[in-house]
This record gives structure tokens, C-alpha cells and sequence, in this order.
């Protein structure tokens, strides 16, 4: 048995709901870094260091011949800068970072990468070990 269609049925969706957007392909590029550094968190605390963890995302279109969004030789050149002005540093010293509490590190990291980092999406900041991550991350909602 054939079932027919009627094709003559009006389609009733409005110009707006025909046009299909466009898709965009968007990849999720990272990289991760260490730095070791003291704060001193007066007077919720006193002088201790840690171990941070940075991971720092970038968002954008993959390139057709190479596949990546970011080229992570470039990106490391940028993040080294970070690392190097953190690196076995005492954070309270730091020009901009007077109270360096976990969440301002983040932002501090955040606002040093933004103009020098095309597709900056996420930077998230970690200290502590397996079973006691702390953590914020940073980023801009479009």
C-alpha cells in the first residue's frame, strides 16, 4: 500500500522561522601552566604560599589547513609573561594585586591576558591537591 502526501497543505511558518540560521564552527582551544607564590591574606590568615594551577581557554574558528582556532606556540609566548611576573613571587606585590585572594588572581590573570589574547573565553585558577581544589574562573557572558 502507497500512502500519498498531500503537498498542497499551506506551510504556515513566517518568513523569519524559514531562514535557518547560519552554523558557525567554534573549537575550544587551552593550555595549562604552574606557578608557585606566597600571599599573605590578612587578616583572614597570615603569610603562606601554594601551588597555583592556571588553565586559560581561547574560542574561535578552527583554520582550515592546520585545524586549531590559536596557534600555542604564540599563546605560550603570552602566558610565559604571566608566569614569569608570578612565578616565586610574594602575589601582595605585585603591581594591581594588593589583596591576593584566589578570586583576584583569577581576575588579575584575566585582565593581564584579554588585550594581549585573541578569543580569551575562560581563565580558571586552582590550588590545593586531588580531593581539596579550590578554584574560580573568570570569563565574559555575550
Amino acid at each position: 500500500m502507497t500512502v500519498q502526501v498531500d503537498r498542497q497543505i499551506a506551510d504556515t511558518r513566517t518568513d523569519a522561522e524559514l531562514v535557518q540560521p547560519a552554523i558557525r564552527i567554534m573549537q575550544r582551544t587551552f593550555t595549562e601552566f604552574t606557578f608557585d607564590a606566597a600571599h599573605d591574606s590578612a587578616p583572614h590568615g597570615s603569610m603562606h604560599g601554594h601551588t597555583f594551577r592556571v588553565e586559560v581557554a581561547m574560542v574561535g574558528s578552527p583554520h582550515p589547513k592546520y585545524g586549531w582556532s590559536h596557534n600555542l606556540l604564540e599563546v605560550h609566548k603570552i602566558t610565559d609573561e604571566v608566569r614569569c611576573k608570578l612565578d616565586h613571587k610574594l602575589l601582595n606585590e605585585i603591581e594591581g594585586l594588593p589583596y591576593a585572594s584566589l578570586e583576584n588572581v583569577a581576575k588579575w590573570i584575566w585582565d593581564y591576558l584579554k588585550p594581549r589574547l585573541d578569543g580569551l573565553s575562560e581563565v580558571t585558577v586552582r590550588r590545593g591537591f586531588t580531593g581539596q581544589i579550590e578554584g574560580c574562573s573568570y570569563s565574559e557572558q555575550v
